[in-house]
């Protein structure tokens, strides 16, 4: 008996989930609705004896005594529409109940009024919803910290029609939410396993950490990479205030921390070692930044398994089918090989660079990794 019982807990255990960001507030506003029982309870038993009242008074009238009830208990006075009502039992009743209906007929509006229209009510009402519409994002981006740079990745994001999440603990940063029209976002601490559980990070493309700390990015990105650990499934991309750091931050999870004085200073020089060829060099600059729409690159890694093994460039046929080119193929001892013709025979270990319509690449992309999974 001892070891089943012991089983039995376990199994209990094992069957206990742990509780979601979305748990929380709907037990918020359980306890907010449970406020309710009372006035609910008061109005219900005036309403059931002014009716049963009523319809003593009128041999069974049932819906002329309910709504001889309601008109006595919300003051509307309308006249006496029950049989027996105008003799002097039924007025001694409606007194009565007039007297005590009244009474709690205000009392459970204005606490009806109350609950529904505080503030917090309405709060983790919306952000239950929110959360309840985050659940159905897929391949999105989470973004941790809001600010100006923040602001403009998301306009970027949204050109390329790429969800994404704001997640910022800063209660002050929700109105400025509210009126940029940022659709998604969690107002709670990003490091929290809860909080980017409820961010959808099992099923998000990636994280960009932008928090103005190196300390809070630090935390958000060891949580991050414990709950996602694969580099190459999920993305983390961190800002840092010097190149130790941001050395540290990819060691820790993040596949690229980024300095921000040293980003400005490499672009402004881009311009400044290419004046002579100004458009070409912001063309590949705004590509490269994710600004460029109707252009894009996009790096195509080839395994030693892969069907594409052995065949020449011509043969896959990019080109001609989806309006793709391959202007670069990249060796795996990091060489850049962009001598490259329809002859060029893909090797195990390249990674094909491919250039065109960022619609087009990505039919590309699902072409070619389709082709590499039927093979394995």
């Amino acid at each position: 008996m001892g070891k089943l019982k012991k089983k039995k807990c376990k199994l209990r255990l094992r069957r206990k989930k742990p509780k979601r960001l979305i748990d929380i507030y709907e037990e918020k506003l359980l306890q907010t609705l449970y406020l309710l029982r009372l006035p609910l309870l008061m109005l219900h038993t005036v309403m059931t004896i002014g009716t049963l009242g009523y319809m003593i008074l009128s041999d069974g009238d049932f819906i002329n005594s309910l709504y001889m009830t309601v008109i006595t208990v919300g003051t509307i006075g309308y006249g006496e529409v029950v049989r027996g009502s105008d003799t002097p039992v039924g007025r001694i009743f409606t007194t009565f109940l007039a007297l005590g209906g009244i009474g709690v007929f205000t009392t459970s509006v204005t606490i009806l009024v109350r609950i529904f229209f505080q503030e917090d009510f309405i709060r983790n009402f919306r952000a239950w919803k929110m959360l309840r519409d985050i659940e159905k994002l897929r391949g999105h981006y989470i973004l941790a910290g809001f600010n100006k740079t923040t602001l403009e990745l998301i306009n970027l994001l949204r050109k390329r029609k790429i969800p994404y999440v704001v997640v910022d603990s800063r209660r002050e940063v929700e109105r400025q939410l509210k009126e940029l029209g940022i659709k998604y976002y969690i107002i709670d601490e990003p490091y929290k396993r809860i909080v980017l559980d409820a961010a959808g990070i099992h099923r998000a493309q990636g994280l960009v950490v932008n928090l103005g700390d190196d300390a809070r990015n630090i935390a958000v990105i060891v949580t991050a990479r414990l709950m996602r650990p694969s580099k190459e499934d999920f993305f983390i991309f961190s800002f840092a205030s010097t190149e130790e750091t941001a050395q540290k931050l990819e060691e820790l999870g993040a596949n690229k921390a980024i300095v921000p004085h040293r980003l400005l200073a490499t672009r402004l020089a881009a311009y400044i070692f290419h004046t002579s060829s100004a458009y070409i060099s912001d063309l590949f600059d705004r590509i490269a930044f994710g600004e460029e729409t109707d252009i894009d690159i996009l790096e195509i890694p080839v395994p030693e398994d892969s069907p594409l093994v052995g065949k020449k460039l011509k043969e896959i046929d990019l080109r001609r089918s989806l309006n793709v080119t391959v202007i670069a193929i990249r060796k795996p001892d990091g060489r850049l090989d962009i001598t490259i013709t329809g002859d060029t025979v893909i090797e195990p270990g390249d990674t094909l660079i491919l250039f065109g319509h960022p619609k087009n690449l990505k039919k590309a992309q699902k072409i070619l990794l389709s082709r590499m999974e039927v093979r394995r």
